[in-house]
């Protein structure tokens, strides 16, 4: 048997021709995803929800690239409406080859203080409406052979925050069905993978950059890095999942997160090349 021929970067890490959907993508984290795909050829649907002129600068900076793109005001964790977008999205740029599911809705409480109205509407974001956007594009990418999959986790599956139990506890099951459809479209050249982020700096957490706020310090507690991500040092590890050249890679979580996954102290005490 011939060996294979091997590819280029261009080819291993190109998305020439494909097309992908990202949601959550006006601002922060889902709007370096969408224009990180576009500088890899992607055509883009930036979905968003009631955040119109934000949406519109992404698409602006997509198209000045040569690449086509589309904004989508869907509100992904209604129950009627993950195959209307996904039908949207096709019908303005075609078949979708790359899904990005980045939306999301946390709401701080303990346990106990735990609204059953909260309940529902994280687990209707933040679960539920992945399993539609699922539903709505594997069997296409299945059918046609190609298929890239990224879900946006959280540092809290892995460190939780007792102020996020329902949030963390979703978070993990994201990752679980990711795992679990992989196994199912391994061969059918459709990839699953979950990428996981720490404290990233977005528009979020912006009140603790406010005057007065505790950024400094709490961003430098968060990471053996001392320091919080950015949105695009996130949008790269996407990259890397969607590209063609990731093709044997599926069912994995990445973090993207300074080190926090990892136990021990994060205060500067037993780091440096002196130890």
């Amino acid at each position: 048997m011939d060996a294979p021929v091997p590819r280029g970067f261009h080819e291993l890490y190109g998305l020439h021709g494909r097309t992908a959907l990202v949601t959550g993508a006006s601002r922060g984290i889902g709007a370096a995803i969408a224009r990180v795909l576009a500088q890899m050829g992607a055509d883009v649907a930036v979905n968003h929800l009631d955040d119109a002129a934000a949406a519109r600068v992404v698409v602006a900076d997509i198209e000045a690239l040569g690449r086509r793109a589309v904004a989508l005001d869907v509100d992904v964790a209604r129950r009627d409406v993950a195959t209307a977008l996904v039908a949207a999205a096709q019908q303005a740029l075609g078949p979708l080859d790359v899904l990005v599911v980045n939306a999301a809705r946390s709401i701080h409480a303990t346990l106990e203080a735990t609204i059953e109205e909260d309940i529902d509407a994280q687990v209707e974001t933040n679960f539920k409406a992945t399993v539609r956007l699922l539903n709505a594009t594997l069997p296409a990418m299945a059918q046609r052979g190609f298929g890239r999959v990224v879900t946006i986790g959280s540092i809290v599956q892995e460190a939780p925050i007792p102020t996020l139990p329902v949030y963390g506890a979703l978070k993990a099951a994201h990752h679980a069905l990711v795992r679990g459809l992989a196994v199912r479209y391994a061969a059918r050249g459709v990839t699953l993978n979950n990428v996981s982020p720490g404290l990233i700096r977005t528009e979020r957490n912006a009140w603790r950059r406010a005057p007065g706020g505790d950024w400094d310090a709490f961003a430098r507690s968060c990471s053996h890095a001392a320091r919080a991500g950015e949105p695009d040092e996130v949008a790269c590890a996407v990259a890397m999942f969607c590209a063609p050249g990731a093709s044997f890679v599926t069912g994995e979580n990445l973090f993207v997160a300074g080190g926090a996954q990892i136990a021990g102290r994060r205060d500067g005490e037993g780091t440096g090349a002196a130890d």
